[in-house]
């Protein structure tokens, strides 16, 4: 649903011009220079924005004006690279082509209770599409296979994607996209109005790279890659805007062997490098699957023989969903510096006294955890999930305006922490999971 933007493009090194047939700002134009000054629910040049700077890492300026958009990259442009920020721009408006950064969490009581025993070969498609165009679309698309799959719950599973040639690089806490065909059965009953030419094309969304850290013999996993990556996927029937879920429907469908899009270039910017020294407290926040880099992080510092304490923390609504729970314990039964703290919110003796991770922070449970104060002078926070947790201010000049809900980044501003940010590297690191 929604209407396309015809886009006409051209390139010029490392700047590409897009064309739009309809205006996205007035005159003044907007301006962008990284994905933090964007927002996906912003004007439409922010969304924009946001969106482009989620696809391509390379990128690192986007200004809109009228109906025309500059964007400039690192690199110079190939033609793949500026199909897919064309395609986005032409997309912009159509619901059902749209790529936010991460897979959004599950609407309250929306949840599927399903067992999947069948394949997707094995599948009604219902698309109008016969067996053999789908087997083609699947060969001309499709980049890697679906080597492992954990089936934590019916609505939780942790997979393992390996690439068809040699896996990107990338660095602990940056995310990998994936993709499954229009074409694609659902695990749902829901019906979809899609264009004919949109049944051809790729239901995309992104993942953060998650580790499951330790190896079957108890060790800490190599650094050597089996040349897969770990995701931590929950099923979602409705995104942020309502609207219903594209990829999760089609993912839960499908089974060890089956084959799937993974994008050739890992990408984010919530990476460790953020830290200043290896003495360095770590504070690692999230609510849900945003644990999933978290994961990843962990391993490295641990690896490296990080000599700062490491606190990792988690939210979830019951102690099923936090699939990693048992390796956490194993961790801090081996490592004096590693703690995790699981925090649920539904589970009977939470009746009456939920407690989430805004609580935490100022009712002193992370001072207990450190072991000490939490101390803006040497430690460093990491946030990831839910957005209303991390609580995002808007900026009038230096002064932050937060929303209305108190989040992580308030209580933390409020203890001496600040917010990394451009042009102040801060000690509060954020990553939305929506």
């Amino acid at each position: 649903m929604g209407q396309r933007i015809a886009v006409t493009t051209r390139r010029i090194g490392n700047i590409a011009v897009l064309i739009g047939d309809r205006n996205l700002t007035s005159q003044d134009g907007e301006t962008f220079a990284s994905w933090n000054e964007t927002r996906p629910d912003g004007t439409p040049a922010s969304m924009l924005a946001n969106r482009i700077f989620d696809i391509d890492s390379a990128i690192n300026h986007i200004s809109a004006q009228s109906n025309t958009v500059v964007v400039k990259r690192d690199d110079v442009w190939d033609t793949s690279s500026l199909a897919n920020v064309a395609s986005v721009l032409e997309t912009l408006f159509v619901y059902w082509d749209d790529q936010p950064a991460h897979e959004p969490i599950p609407v309250e009581g929306q949840g599927h209770e399903m067992t999947v025993t069948e394949t997707s070969a094995d599948r009604s498609i219902g698309t109008g599409l016969g067996l053999s165009q789908i087997e083609s679309l699947r060969s001309a698309n499709y980049n890697a296979t679906i080597t492992s799959i954990k089936r934590v719950h019916d609505t939780l599973w942790i997979i393992a994607v390996t690439p068809d040639g040699d896996l990107p690089s990338y660095s602990a806490g940056q995310y990998a996209t994936l993709g499954l065909g229009f074409w694609e059965p659902r695990i749902d009953d829901r019906q979809e109005d899609l264009a004919d030419e949109q049944i051809a094309k790729l239901a995309r969304r992104s993942y953060s790279i998650s580790s499951s850290i330790l190896a079957a013999n108890g060790e800490l996993l190599s650094p050597t890659s089996d040349g897969s990556l770990e995701l931590y996927v929950v099923l979602v029937e409705k995104d942020s805007r309502e609207t219903s879920a594209i990829l999760t429907p089609r993912l839960f469908v499908k089974d060890v062997g089956d084959r799937i899009f993974l994008g050739r270039k890992m990408a984010g910017r919530y990476r460790l490098d953020k830290l200043t020294s290896h003495e360095n407290n770590v504070v690692l926040l999230a609510t849900g699957t945003g644990e999933a880099p978290h994961n990843a992080m962990v391993l490295d510092l641990l690896r490296d023989g990080h000599l700062g304490q490491i606190v990792s923390v988690c939210t979830s609504r019951y102690l099923r969903d936090l699939a990693y729970l048992d390796t956490h314990r194993r961790l801090m039964e081996r490592f004096n510096n590693y703690h995790y703290l699981a925090v649920t919110t539904r589970e009977p003796e939470n009746e009456g006294n939920k407690v989430y991770i805004q609580d935490l922070i100022e009712s002193g449970g992370l001072d207990e955890a450190l072991g000490g104060p939490l101390d803006p002078e040497n430690t460093h926070v990491f946030l990831c999930g839910n957005p209303a947790m991390i609580g995002l201010p808007e900026w009038d000049g230096d002064t932050p305006e937060f929303p209305s809900t108190k989040g992580a980044v308030e209580v933390l501003i409020a203890r001496g922490f600040t917010l990394d940010r451009r042009g102040v590297a801060g000690n509060i690191h954020y990553e939305e999971y929506w």
